[in-house]
Parts: C-alpha cells; structure tokens; sequence
C-alpha cells in the first residue's frame, strides 16, 4: 500500500522537535542546565551537567524521602545559580514504578521530568559501543538522551485513572494466576482419575469425546474433586449417594448425569488411592488456592465497575462488544484523552502504529507494528480488536475486508483496535455515546446487560449526577 503525502511540521523529529527547538532556539547552550536522575528501590542517583556534557555536579545518590527530595533540589538551584542557567531539563529513567514518586515530588517544586524509556539508555550505551551496564553510564545515557529530545510525556495517572490502571492490572495478574492454578488442577487430575475430565465413546469405529459435567470449572464438579476426587470415592458413595449430595449442595445434577458419573467410575483404570496421597493433597492444596483467587477477583471486579462508573469511561459501555473490564482496562491505559492532540498519539503511545518502511526512491509501504509504547495498552488494544470483530456488527465488515485482503487474524485485530481508538477518542473527547446503525440497539439495554453488580436505578442516578 502506497504512503499518502502528508504535510509534517518543519522538524525532523516533527511537531515534538519543533516544541523542543523553539524552547533551545537562541538560548546559551553552555547555559542550559541537564539533570539526569536514575530511579531505584533504595540508592537513587543523579547527575549535573551542561548541555555539552561538562559535569557541574558529579553522581551523587539521593533518598526518595524529604531530606533526600529537598537534597536534589537544592543542588539544582546551586547548579543554576552558578551556571546563571537559561533552561532547565530534567530527565529520569523509567524503571518499573520506582521513577513516580521522583516525578510526583519534584513536580511539587515546580519542576518538569522528562521520562526516559529503558530502551532508549539502552540504545545511548550501545551507540557509544559501550554494552556495560553501571548507575554512572546509565546516568551519562540519561542526559544524552535528553540532549536530543528522546524523552516520553511525563503525565503520570491520577485520581480515578489511577485506581482503575491499579486495580485491572492487579485482575490480570490475579488472572493469570487462576489460570496457572486450572492447568496444575487438571495435571494433577490426569494422574488421579483421567476420565473424570472427559472420556472416550466408540460407534461406528468413530470416537467421540463425552463430558461427565459439562462445566469442569463448576459447582458439582469443583465438590466431587474436592471430597470424592478418586473412582473409589464415588462408587463407595452409590447412586443414593450421588443424590443426597445434589441434594444437600443444591447441585441440581440430572439422572443421566448421575449414572454417567458411575459408569465412568466403574470402568476407569487408576491407581490405587493409597498410592496418590501426595496427588490429593497436592489437588487439596490447588483447589483452595483457586477458591481464593476466584473470591479475589470477584472483589476486584465489584470495585472496578464501581470506579468506571464513576468516570467518563462508562461511554464506552455502549459499544457492543466491549463490557465493564475491557473498557476499564482500554479506559485507564489510554488516560487523560486531553492530553492529546489526535488519536494517532495514542495509537502510537499503545506501539501498534505500523512502521513505515521505504527506500531508493521506491513507494514506501507498511511494516510491523512498532512495540514501541505502553505494553499494556497495546494489549488491551488487540483484545479489543478481538472482541469487536467478533460481536459488534457494526464494526465487523472492516474486519471481513482485511481478511478478504490477506490480512492475518491477528494484523486485522490490531488494524480494528487502532480503528477503535480513533472512535473512543471522539466518544471522550465530545462525552458522547456510541452511535450503531443497528435498528434494534439502546444504549440503556446494551449497558444494562453488562453492569453485573449495578443495579440500573443506581446506573441512572450516577448519569444524572455526573
């Protein structure tokens, strides 16, 4: 696909080298002052320079406390009284969550930090050819980058963002875990009774896998592999058994259900019970751990939807397609859409901005994405994508016609993503919701359906306070 001209500011790093340009331009370089600041759990460190790299303040290290904050501090107001300086640029590595509190606390004096992503030392080093890693060579790699405008936004999320980042991020991790935990259970079940997962029904010399229940992560089958994981268990207890046990858990279990669960139990090949001690208090174990992190998610979605609500991202709501954890997820990691000037900086914050690639004269064209940006919102990006392709028929065609094209599920995902941000750009820009052509769409239908611990009175009354 051919590039379309397009008229760029007259920079070669674009409208953010022009921004930075117009700051230096006819300034006293010898008299803009560079302060390069490497972040750290315990030993903070920083360094003073001028623009040509002369050291006005060697590496010092600093605590993230008030004697180690007012400490920085007054050495950069030494260092710009001595070099009577012009400018002042600030710049700190962004390692793990480590930078905020330095950002967050010399923002309350007033000054502005300039993050710098890891890979861009790391790129700084390697153009010195220089692959050791040190606190003073990152330092040095720091301050270069900030000599040629390298750096990131430095707007931390607050209030409301803030939470929801913390707590979908904090979902997903726990998430992950509940997954893990399902693998380790299902193992642990191969070795104990095998069958009990599914089991093979031979016709016709054609083989067909059958379920004992048909939700393995559900109520009656979380009890039976909890107090009668082994076929043993479960013949000893009888049909009689099997019923009164429905009976007492309110498990609803049917008379075919039943008799299957006996059957399969006759006619599997186990090891004795003795012999799996370890196997079933391993299953114990795992099956307590996923209790645990089921309730843990429960409490962390209540609290998500309940934030959501609260912000301008419960608009999102009323796409079809995109329920109460996506929008919060896309919601927090896009942030602050007044800090942007148009949804290609947020394309490009998320790294699925494709890479352009062109040379010799010859039309350029498309590459990969750039992964170059917020790793998690590049991924909620994709399971957007995802998400609408499969549900929103609005949005579906453009999905049919990247395929139609030769486009990888996967690149169509991405492409329908980006197309997204465009539209929830617009939706918050302008606090409006969705527009669907479909005739049988309601915004209130469609958010009611997805609110799972809001009642629609309580909906309503959040809207009109708002």
């Amino acid at each position: 696909m051919g590039l379309k001209n397009k008229n760029y500011i007259n920079n070669i790093q674009g409208r953010k080298g022009s921004q930075f340009s117009s700051q230096l331009r006819g300034l006293n370089l010898e008299k803009v002052l560079i302060v390069a600041i490497d972040a750290a759990k315990y030993f903070q460190k920083a360094l003073i320079c001028n623009y040509f790299g002369d050291v006005i303040e060697k590496p010092f290290f600093f605590g993230i406390n008030e004697v180690g904050i007012k400490d920085i501090c007054s050495r950069i107001k030494r260092a710009e009284k001595e070099l009577q300086a012009e400018k002042l640029l600030i710049g700190v590595e962004v390692t793990g969550h480590y930078y905020e509190d330095i950002v967050k606390e010399l923002s309350k004096f007033g000054y502005h930090v300039t993050l710098i992503n890891a890979a861009t030392t790391h790129e700084e080093r390697a153009s010195a050819l220089n692959w050791s890693k040190t606190d003073d060579l990152d330092l040095y790699a720091i301050a270069h980058a900030l000599m040629q405008n390298k750096g990131m936004e430095n707007k931390l999320p607050e209030g409301n963002f803030r939470k929801l980042m913390t707590l979908t991020r904090a979902r997903r991790t726990e998430v992950q875990k509940r997954s893990k935990t399902r693998v380790k259970i299902r193992t642990l079940m191969d070795h104990i009774w095998r069958e009990f997962q599914g089991y093979i029904e031979v016709k016709g010399n054609v083989p067909r896998k059958k379920l004992i229940f048909s939700d393995f992560w559900g109520k009656s089958s979380l009890i039976f592999m909890e107090h009668y994981p082994h076929p043993s268990d479960v013949l000893s207890l009888g049909l009689n058994g099997i019923r009164e046990i429905s009976r007492l858990q309110k498990l609803r279990m049917r008379e075919d259900t039943m008799n299957t669960l006996l059957s399969v139990a006759e006619n599997s090949i186990v090891k004795p019970k003795e012999d799996l001690s370890a196997e079933l208090l391993l299953l114990q174990l795992a099956l307590r751990d996923l209790r645990q992190l089921n309730e843990t998610i429960i409490i962390l979605e209540k609290e998500i939807e309940r934030v959501l609500l609260q912000t301008e991202g419960r608009l999102l709501l009323t796409v079809p397609g995109i329920g109460v954890i996506t929008a919060a997820e896309f919601f927090s990691e896009l942030g602050e859409v007044s800090h942007y000037e148009n949804a290609g900086q947020l394309i490009k914050k998320a790294g699925t901005n494709p890479i352009i690639i062109q040379s010799g004269g010859t039309q350029g064209f498309y590459g990969k994405i750039s992964k170059q940006g917020n790793k998690h919102l590049r991924f909620i990006v994709y399971t957007v994508g995802k998400s609408l392709a499969q549900h929103n028929k609005d949005l579906r065609p453009f999905f049919d016609r990247l395929r139609e094209r030769g486009k990888h599920a996967r690149k169509a995902y991405i492409a329908l993503g980006n197309k997204f941000i465009k539209i929830a750009f617009s939706m918050l820009q302008h606090k409006k919701p969705y527009q669907s052509k479909q005739p049988q769409y309601s915004y209130l239908s469609e958010i009611k359906k997805k609110l799972n611990y809001t009642k629609t009175e309580e909906f309503l009354k959040i809207v009109l306070a708002a």
